[in-house]
C-alpha cells in the first residue's frame, strides 16, 4: 500500500495515505447521517491516532474542491450524492478497527452535542471564595431540573460540568429516586450504593 501521508501523531494501524484519508472522513459523515464540523472531524481522526492532524485538514478541503463535501459558514460538512456514492463505494478499503473506532466516536460526540441543547452548566464566581455551578436540564420553558452546588475552584467546577454532560439522564434519576424514595440505599463500609429502579 503507498504511503503518501505524514504520519506524525498516527498510532499503529492507522491511516498513512491520502485517499484513504479521504474516504474515512466520507465515512465518518455517512455514518452518523448529520453535519458535523470540520474542527470535530478532525479532533476526531487526530485524537484516536487515525490520520496526521494537517492531512485530515488537507483531505477535507480536497473533498470540498473535487464536490464529495459541502461546508456551510458555520464549518458543518455535509456530503453531498457524490460523496455518498464514493463513501459507499470505497468504505471497504478501510479496516474494520478503524471505521468502528471512527463510527463509535462519531455518535459519542453527537450524542455529547445533543445532551449541550438538552442542558445548561452556568458557573458563577463567588465572592466570599469558590464557584456555584448549576446543572440543569431545559426540554422546555421550565426546567424539569436544576441543581447547584458550590465547589472550591475552576478545576471543580469543570469537572462537575463534564460529569453532568456525560450522562445527565442518571443524574436526574438518581435525584428523582432519591427524593421520592424510590432509590435503596446499601452502605458497605464506607461507599454508599443506589439501586435505581429500571
Amino acid at each position: 500500500m503507498e504511503h503518501d501521508a505524514f504520519t506524525s501523531g498516527v498510532e499503529m494501524g492507522g491511516l498513512l495515505n491520502s485517499r484513504d484519508i479521504r474516504v474515512l472522513v466520507c465515512y465518518m459523515l455517512n455514518s452518523v447521517d448529520e453535519p458535523m464540523t470540520r474542527s470535530d472531524i478532525v479532533e476526531i481522526v487526530f485524537t484516536k491516532g487515525m490520520a496526521n492532524f494537517f492531512e485530515t485538514e488537507a483531505a477535507i478541503d480536497e473533498l470540498i474542491r473535487l464536490g464529495n463535501l459541502e461546508e456551510d459558514e458555520q464549518e458543518f460538512l455535509r456530503l453531498t450524492e457524490v460523496g455518498r456514492d464514493a463513501s459507499q463505494t470505497l468504505t471497504s478499503r478501510l479496516p474494520l478497527t478503524i471505521r468502528e473506532r471512527s463510527a463509535e466516536a462519531c455518535i459519542r460526540l453527537l450524542t455529547r452535542r445533543r445532551r449541550e441543547r438538552e442542558t445548561r452548566v452556568d458557573f458563577e464566581h463567588l465572592e466570599e471564595g469558590g464557584v456555584a455551578v448549576t446543572c440543569s436540564i431545559d426540554r422546555s420553558e421550565h426546567p424539569m431540573m436544576s441543581v447547584t452546588l458550590r465547589v472550591a475552584d475552576d478545576a471543580q467546577a469543570q469537572l462537575i460540568r463534564d460529569r453532568f454532560l456525560d450522562d445527565p439522564v442518571t443524574v436526574y434519576r438518581l435525584f428523582i429516586g432519591l427524593l421520592t424514595g424510590e432509590a435503596q440505599k446499601r452502605t458497605i463500609g464506607d461507599h454508599v450504593f443506589l439501586d435505581l429502579p429500571r
